[in-house]
């Protein structure tokens, strides 16, 4: 018969503090919109790291149809850039327009950028936004 290997956990400290029941719920629902337990909320803001909140199904899908919106704007843009200046012509019949339309593009997709980098940044709450 094999004997079974036991793995050791590393040792863990139990500690306790005192807080209001108003507090205590308030830490549950911080916790509970991170989607983390309230024991890795407190160890995690304890070492000044601030959990993200999780982004709700429509939020998901909003970023995930600019993902798409960006990814087409991109394709364009780079089929336009392989374009000689007489085919763009072509395309968009006036100079002006082309060059404002291309450089809109661009912005478009810099703010998407951001708008990217935001979400994946930490959500800080609402008593640390407050200062």
């Amino acid at each position: 018969m094999k004997k079974k290997k036991i793995i050791k956990k590393t040792p863990t400290r139990v500690h306790a503090f005192r807080c209001t029941d108003e507090v205590w719920s308030q830490l549950k629902e911080l916790a509970k919109e991170c989607g983390i337990s309230l024991n890795r909320y407190l160890t995690e803001t304890g070492l000044k790291h601030h959990p993200r909140q999780r982004l709700t199904k429509e939020e998901v899908d909003a970023l995930n149809s600019l993902a798409i919106a960006r990814t087409d704007l991109i394709k364009i843009s780079n089929v336009l850039s392989n374009m000689t200046d007489e085919e763009k012509l072509k395309l968009f019949k006036s100079e002006k327009f082309m060059a404002w339309w291309i450089k809109s593009v661009a912005e478009l997709v810099q703010h998407w950028y951001s708008i990217e980098e935001n979400i994946s940044s930490p959500v800080l709450t609402k008593e640390r936004s407050a200062l």
